[in-house]
């Protein structure tokens, strides 16, 4: 799946709108006078949000809990969004945005070498479990009382992440690297994989990080690549 932002009239601007333009309004109507530190405020509340929905639940996290987790106001929250429903759905939406764009680098290389590319794109969501935020973002789950819009948005991201995931084990298929079979099933299977890593992987272990993304990463390639296949 936050960033710092200064609004108009709170401090000095560091990188104020060019020369002639407007500055872009934040949610509540004041005048956004520094992206970047808006930026880096958001990101600091979607973490902060992120571990507060992870350890708490949706249902039992409130403005005010993901306030207290940040350590702001829960009025200055309202000042980047409207609602905790907007703050998971941009979690989310920002975790896998990230991960589709990554995964989209990934991919031009998969003509060509389809193992090479599904071994880096393996790697990567496994490596998400040991990132700032990325093992809260992978542990939450849409509820229930979500609106379609927002889920709508999330899971429109999720299908483009798995249809380029998807088309890099077909390209793997057809050139005989990998075994025979359904590559969405195929894909489905191993990204299950991958990303549970969050489920068991305990900070402080025998097993480092680094160890377990090429374990991991290894053990997943050998259950699609075509033994036949002299690579």
């Amino acid at each position: 799946m936050a960033r710092i932002g200064i609004i108009a009239g709170s401090g000095k601007s560091a990188a104020a709108a060019p020369p002639g333009t407007t500055p872009p309004i934040g949610v509540r109507g004041y005048r956004i006078r520094d992206l970047k530190r808006t930026e880096e405020r958001k990101r600091e509340i979607l973490l902060g949000a992120a571990r507060a929905f992870a350890r708490r639940g949706y249902r039992a996290t409130n403005m005010e809990s993901i306030a207290r987790q940040c350590g702001l106001a829960k009025g200055h929250i309202y000042h980047y969004f409207r609602s905790k429903e907007e703050i998971f759905t941009e979690i989310r939406a920002d975790a896998v945005g990230r991960l589709v764009e990554r995964l989209r680098v990934l991919a031009v290389d998969a003509e060509k070498d389809p193992e090479g590319a599904i071994r880096k794109a393996i790697a990567l969501v496994v490596a998400r479990s040991f990132e700032e935020g990325g093992r809260y973002e992978a542990t939450l789950r849409e509820p229930e009382s979500l609106s379609r819009q927002s889920r709508t948005r999330i899971r429109a991201l999720g299908r483009r992440f798995e249809q380029i995931f998807i088309g890099i084990v077909r390209s793997g298929i057809e050139k005989g690297i990998f075994v025979s079979g359904d590559p969405k099933l195929m894909s489905f299977v191993v990204l299950r994989g991958a990303f549970t890593v969050t489920d068991w992987y305990r900070e402080g272990g025998k097993w480092k990080p680094q160890w377990i993304i090429e374990q991991v990463t290894e053990q997943l390639i050998r259950s699609v690549r075509n033994p036949r296949n002299p690579r």
